[in-house]
């Protein structure tokens, strides 16, 4: 489908497509949608931790009352007055790549701006084209910001720090740093973590890209308008072929020098020469390709150092969104049996977990209780029974290597459950409930492999009823 629509523009000059595909539109307003979703929940999370911060800094301000009722008034004047400047300009309509910043180089935004300019080049849909370049360019705004908070961050921070050095007397001074420093760290991984979200393109994308690679047009297209072309001041009559450059839409610059090397091929020397010529005149063409390097890494993904942080004390949970923070599985416990015969009861469970934290996870299941009959020439599948649960899993053991991999990810269990243990044959009859409760406590080991883990647990019921087992085992996975 995407040949269909990118081969005509082979034989167009002026032109590259008549229309974008109604298909097509649809995955890059969608895409652009997606994104603007979790530059939204940023800027909440922005404005709650300014807020949170703001309320910190007053705080330590007006112990230094205590000390020094100059400093304690000039401090909180000096406080309220950045973080009104700050937030005036986080409210402030319009995008913040005009406010002198130079605008960063994100590689996907770069790829699908490209993109949605040559496919929407013709006379139909301007208006969506305009709309969604408008889009991107708000998307880069927020980078900016993201960027500008966290540096506005560091600044106050250290601020902090040298409030504590003067006034080391003052303990709640002490404990504003620390918790200012805290949240800086979490902040620069939620940054992080949407940095990587919004640099990651959708396999559309890629497919378009390497689609669009074979079209001389686009070629010559993407050397004219991507903002990697305009970096190294490609012309078109004397710019090396480009084509292989956004072929999965991610011109990162630690392989830029690798793609161009392999894809470029003869061409990439040519690159190599151009540039040597313009490094030949002082001042000139190097240093102007060096200072938008340079322009470009401050303005978009370079990281100084947090604040060292124990890993111990650090949530690496608390910084993702709610729905990767559930942990889904299921596990199969078996019952008595004799030799040769199939389990008496079986139950087959699911279970719904979330990460507390790094070490702690607490959830609810529901499990399903049956037999199979006696054995395979007695195949008989009877409803014995369901149960409720909840549990409760608390890290002991960190991953083990080596020789202490059997030792590692152990955790310590527990949970509470209501079992109905009557055979039934319809869901009517559970209306009217004999529940039993259980009482688990014990040991569980994890297994990590590949996106799944495999769990086994040995847990003892203290509450068990006279006749039933006190000692369960049971196996499964999470994911």
């Amino acid at each position: 489908m995407i040949l269909l629509w990118a081969l005509p523009a082979l034989g167009q000059k002026t032109d590259t497509t008549a229309a974008l595909p109604q298909k097509t539109r649809h995955h890059i307003n969608k895409t652009i949608e997606a994104q603007q979703a979790l530059s939204a929940r940023l800027k909440r999370q922005q404005i709650k931790l300014i807020t949170k911060l703001r309320s910190v800094e007053i705080k330590a301000g007006s112990q230094l009352k205590e000390v020094d009722s100059i400093a304690s008034m000039n401090y909180l004047q000096r406080t309220n007055e950045v973080y009104g400047k700050l937030l005036e300009k986080f409210n402030r309509a319009g995008n913040t790549c005009a406010d002198g910043a130079a605008e960063p180089y994100i590689p996907r935004l770069d790829s699908l701006q490209c993109l949605v300019n040559f496919l929407g080049a013709g006379s139909e849909g301007k208006e969506n084209v305009t709309r969604a370049l408008k889009n991107i360019g708000g998307l880069k705004s927020d980078w900016l910001r993201g960027e500008s908070i966290k540096n506005f961050l560091a600044e106050r921070g250290m601020t902090l720090k040298g409030l504590q050095e003067q006034y080391p007397q003052l303990g709640s001074i002490k404990g504003a740093v620390a918790k200012y420093s805290k949240e800086l760290v979490y902040y620069r991984d939620r940054l992080s973590n949407w940095k990587e979200e919004l640099n990651k393109p959708a396999n559309w994308e890629a497919t378009a890209l390497k689609a669009l690679n074979k079209v001389p047009v686009f070629q010559k297209f993407l050397r004219e308008n991507s903002q990697l072309a305009s970096l190294f001041g490609m012309q078109t009559n004397t710019a090396p072929d480009m084509a292989a450059i956004a072929m999965n839409g991610m011109q990162t610059r630690a392989t830029l020098q690798t793609l161009l090397q392999e894809r470029l091929g003869p061409a990439a020397a040519n690159l190599e020469q151009q540039l040597a010529s313009q490094a030949a005149a002082p001042g000139t063409g190097f240093t102007d390709i060096r200072n938008k390097i340079t322009s470009l890494r401050s303005a978009g993904e370079i990281e100084d150092d947090a604040s060292a942080m124990p890993s111990t004390g650090k949530n690496n949970q608390r910084t993702k969104p709610f729905l990767k923070r559930l942990e889904y599985g299921f596990d199969l416990q078996t019952g008595k049996r004799s030799a040769y015969q199939f389990p008496a009861s079986n139950d087959l469970a699911l279970s719904l977990g979330y990460r507390l934290n790094d070490r702690l996870v607490t959830g609810v299941g529901v499990a399903y209780k049956f037999s199979l009959g006696e054995a395979w020439n007695k195949l008989n599948l009877t409803h014995d029974g369901i149960g409720l649960r909840s549990y409760l899993d608390w890290k002991l053991t960190a991953a083990g290597k080596g020789n202490n991999v059997l030792f590692g990810n152990i955790w310590i269990s527990g949970g509470l459950e209501q079992n109905y243990l009557a055979r039934f044959e319809s869901i009517a009859a559970l209306r009217n409930l004999a529940w039993q409760t259980s009482g688990l406590v014990g040991v569980s080991k994890k297994i990590r492999y590949r996106k799944k883990t495999a769990k086994l647990q040995l847990l003892w019921d203290f509450l068990h009823p006279a006749g039933n087992r006190s000692v369960v085992f049971r196996w499964g996975y999470t994911f």
